[in-house]
């Protein structure tokens, strides 16, 4: 990764993937295995981590992601990405969440 993520940034952007894993109520092994890769490149530590409700969202963790650089927007929207499709269904909760996300940080979206 050409930028490194602030600790805050890296806190939001897993709160968002712990919640978009469990947008469908359905968490599949490929899901999982797919947000371990994108917290290992965000080099951010789960140990302990206890992620918020997905109401939570908005108040703690969307400003965050509002604000980082465009580089680090197209990084966490490729990171989405991956996880929607990570299960082979990149279903209607879960394109509902991605595209709230889009609009809320005004954050690109990134397919591949």
């Amino acid at each position: 990764m050409e930028k490194s993520f602030t600790e805050i940034e890296k806190m939001a952007v897993a709160n968002v993937l712990y919640n978009l894993i469990q947008a469908d109520f359905q968490t599949k092994k490929g899901e999982n295995e797919c947000l371990k890769a994108c917290l290992k490149e965000l080099e951010f530590d789960a140990t302990g981590f206890v992620p918020i409700a997905r109401d939570q969202l908005p108040a703690q963790a969307y400003e965050t992601l509002k604000y980082m650089t465009l580089e680090k927007k197209r990084v966490f929207s490729r990171m989405m990405t991956q996880i929607s499709r990570s299960d082979t269904h990149f279903g209607p909760r879960e394109r509902s969440f991605v595209k709230e996300i889009l609009e809320m940080c005004e954050v690109p979206f990134v397919h591949k």
